[in-house]
């Protein structure tokens, strides 16, 4: 009998079963960041978990998600005050670029978490596209 690739890393490790339930949850804290703080502040959730988790033995899986939100999220935010700045010294006009930028970050960010929580919940580590790498 074989092992459930589930419940098992990349290095064959065996993940914990809350550990998959934390790192599912370090994805959606980012959508409730974003609707908490409309938009601004959706890399808290996943700063939180991986600082909680960095260090936890047994708890890598969870780091790993968390840091692949977080690099995502921060890219993303990133992205939306360029977006921003630009509206503002062109005194209006970016709007026509940042409005679409926004729109784009915001589907975005949903969608890309809600994969990302799929894939945590079973036992898989999402890479998300267009990141800067900040955590690991």
């Amino acid at each position: 009998m074989t092992a459930d690739p589930r419940t098992m890393d990349a290095y064959g490790n065996r993940i914990p079963p809350d550990a998959r339930t934390m790192a599912m949850l370090s994805h959606l804290s980012s959508l409730a960041s974003l609707l908490i703080s409309i938009g601004s502040l959706s890399f808290l959730g996943p700063l939180i978990f991986w600082l909680i988790y960095k260090d936890k033995p047994g708890y890598a899986f969870v780091r790993a998600c968390s840091a692949q939100a977080f690099n995502f999220n921060f890219t993303m935010w990133i992205v939306n005050v360029a977006a921003g700045l630009l509206a503002i010294v062109t005194f209006g006009l970016g709007f026509i670029v940042a409005g679409p930028i926004w729109a784009i970050t915001g589907i975005m960010i949903i969608v890309f978490h809600i994969v990302g929580a799929v894939k945590a919940n079973n036992g898989e580590v999402y890479r998300y596209p267009l990141q800067t790498k900040i955590l690991t």
